[in-house]
């Protein structure tokens, strides 16, 4: 799956960053930029270079995304397992948070450590719930900065 992403974004990221830096070095030894600019230069390019890998990731994302959820609507099968899912995992965590309390608090005495069972059934319910929002920075999580800045824009911070 990797691989295959990687094959997808390679070619157009490969064909505009190698043309464009070729050109810029070739500018630097004509003398037509100095050093200075020549790194700016550099910098801007692979700055737009992560911006379009990002953008094409985002968009592969989303058609994977999209064919998965579609897959589990005509599916009665995942529609099932991701019940079970949801509603184990919503019992781990209810356990944890009220039946370990008041089982300490009724026996007086520690309950043994369950390990990263808890951390498990956050996890399983964010992916069941809307990892894909997550993922695809869609939503309130989805908030994604120019590069370089690293608080939200001014119009941003007042909503």
């Amino acid at each position: 799956m990797l691989s295959a992403l990687l094959a997808v974004l390679s070619g157009p990221l490969v064909d505009g960053l190698l043309g464009r830096v070729i050109g810029l070095v070739q500018n630097y030894q004509n003398k037509q930029l100095t050093e200075a600019q020549l790194r700016a230069e550099l910098e801007r390019a692979l700055v737009s270079a992560a911006a379009e890998v990002e953008k094409e990731h985002a968009e592969t994302l989303a058609k994977s995304y999209g064919a998965f959820l579609a897959t589990t609507r005509q599916s009665p099968l995942l529609q099932r397992a991701f019940a079970a899912v949801i509603y184990s995992q919503l019992v781990v965590l209810l356990w944890h948070q009220l039946g370990i309390p008041a089982y300490v608090a009724i026996a007086g005495r520690a309950y043994p450590s369950s390990g990263t069972t808890v951390e498990w059934a956050y996890l399983l319910l964010a992916a069941c719930l809307g990892l894909g929002s997550v993922v695809l920075r869609a939503g309130p999580a989805g908030r994604s900065f120019a590069a370089g800045q690293t608080a939200a824009p001014p119009a941003a911070r007042r909503r």
